[in-house]
């Protein structure tokens, strides 16, 4: 890809994320280098409670923004869109004390370096789709308490907003135990939450869910095609085998001074 082409990608992915976000969150605020999020009908969900550095920032500033506009929550949390190799504000917030994660947004350019059966997998209804991220959530956050429901609302509304289709893959018993989400607005599609539980892990289910959405995208006629992954982790290079391409990256600054838990 040219570097013309990455920035135009990256820029369409960055759009589709921001609309989610402002197509759910209760509150928009512009501010100076981005925006303000507030949710206050899901105040444990970390996403739809944050400030979003759209632009060339100061730690101070956003420092201060956070501190302002995030008083009332025992949390701070702060994502910066688009960020530069050697962020200024990744190794501030990191300084600080926060915890720091990155995310990697990745468009599907190639095709899968081998051919996968996805014969296995199924639609799954909106019940089989919170069961399983019921699961993962509480993987994730043993302590979760309130905040599990919270965030299958969450997840509620982010489907129902997009119309998303989940896939997954059932066990002898016609149980879920692995699940993909495709998302479209009919130009643009993008994959999401892709899981399997811990005792059917290391069986491919991730690699036929993904392969099996990006392919049916394909066939939709979408013109580009995303998904989103963790900076640090190995599902990265599982997209990339089937076909995706890294364009850009996004921080993500977390302070939680609370000990309740708390849910991004």
């Amino acid at each position: 890809m040219t570097s013309n082409k990455v920035t135009d990608d990256l820029k369409v992915v960055l759009g589709h994320l921001r609309r989610t976000l402002r197509s759910l969150a209760d509150e928009v605020r512009p501010v100076a280098p981005g925006l303000v999020m507030r949710t206050r009908s899901l105040p444990r969900v970390w996403s739809l409670n944050q400030v979003r550095i759209t632009q060339v920032a100061e730690f101070s500033e956003v420092l201060g923004l956070a501190a302002r506009y995030q008083a009332d929550l025992p949390y701070r949390h702060v994502v910066e869109e688009a960020q530069p190799p050697g962020s200024v504000l990744a190794s501030s917030f990191a300084a600080a004390g926060w915890k720091v994660e990155r995310e990697v947004l990745m468009i599907l350019q190639g095709s899968s370096v081998r051919k996968v059966d996805t014969s296995p997998v199924v639609e799954l209804s909106e019940a089989q789709s919170l069961e399983l991220m019921r699961r993962w959530n509480i993987e994730d956050y043993p302590d979760i308490g309130d905040g599990l429901e919270e965030l299958q609302e969450y997840s509620r509304r982010e489907g129902r907003l997009w119309g998303e289709h989940c896939f997954g893959i059932l066990d002898r018993d016609g149980r879920p135990i692995a699940i993909t989400k495709l998302r479209s607005d009919g130009s643009v599609a993008w994959v999401e939450d892709v899981y399997t539980v811990p005792e059917a892990r290391g069986r491919g289910h991730a690699r036929k869910l993904v392969t099996y959405a990006t392919g049916l995208a394909r066939r939709s006629g979408h013109g580009l095609i995303f998904i989103v992954a963790d900076d640090n982790d190995w599902p990265q290079h599982l997209y990339a085998d089937i076909g995706f391409r890294p364009v850009g990256k996004i921080g993500i600054f977390h302070k939680e001074p609370d000990p309740l838990p708390f849910v991004p």
